[in-house]
């Protein structure tokens, strides 16, 4: 399986605006504050965006923002660039966007396509975390993650025994130790 990180030849080549959302995924970000991130980082340019799972030729909506409330009545009628990646799980997901105006150059799409991947990237690790966000005290799936780590075992290692992305084990361990250090 693959991860995506952000180089620094990326930060370092990328828009201002690619560069400070790249720069501004962190392990607080939840679902709906990574949309509202990623619909301001698009700015007014942007008409809707979606992440989708792809398989049997189907796709299933994730997160996101499909809907538009702004001058555009179909924006189903507007231009629309699709990202298609294979996550961490190795299974198809996809980045939708329908934009007002499309990108003019290729420096334009390829800051895009960095900021729609780490988009889904981090997407899918929060939904593959999903846990009671609200509870105070540490999960069952927290707790294990920390066991894990301390008896030596490598991410990897703990996500094969909880079926999940090493992604989503990270997330589980950066919550878990917020919330020892509340």
């Amino acid at each position: 399986m693959s991860e995506y990180i952000p180089s620094t030849q990326l930060r370092a080549g990328s828009s201002t605006t690619a560069a400070d959302f790249i720069a501004g995924i962190d392990d607080t970000l939840g679902i709906d504050s990574l949309v509202t991130r990623f619909s301001q980082a698009l700015g007014l340019q942007a008409a809707s965006h979606a992440c989708y799972a792809v398989g049997d030729g189907e796709r299933r909506f994730l997160f996101g923002e499909t809907g538009w409330c702004g001058p555009i009545a179909q924006p189903e009628v507007l231009p629309q660039i699709c990202f298609p990646i294979t996550g961490w799980d190795e299974r198809s997901y996809e980045v939708e966007i329908r934009l007002i105006s499309m990108l003019e150059s290729p420096e334009e799409r390829a800051n895009l396509h960095a900021m729609a991947t780490l988009y889904l990237c981090r997407g899918i690790a929060l939904l593959d975390a999903r846990d009671d966000l609200t509870a105070s005290s540490l999960t069952e799936t927290e707790q294990f993650c920390l066991d894990q780590r301390q008896a030596g075992l490598c991410d990897l290692d703990i996500a094969e025994a909880l079926d999940r992305s090493v992604q989503a084990v990270k997330v589980h361990v950066q919550r878990a130790r917020r919330k020892q250090a509340a």
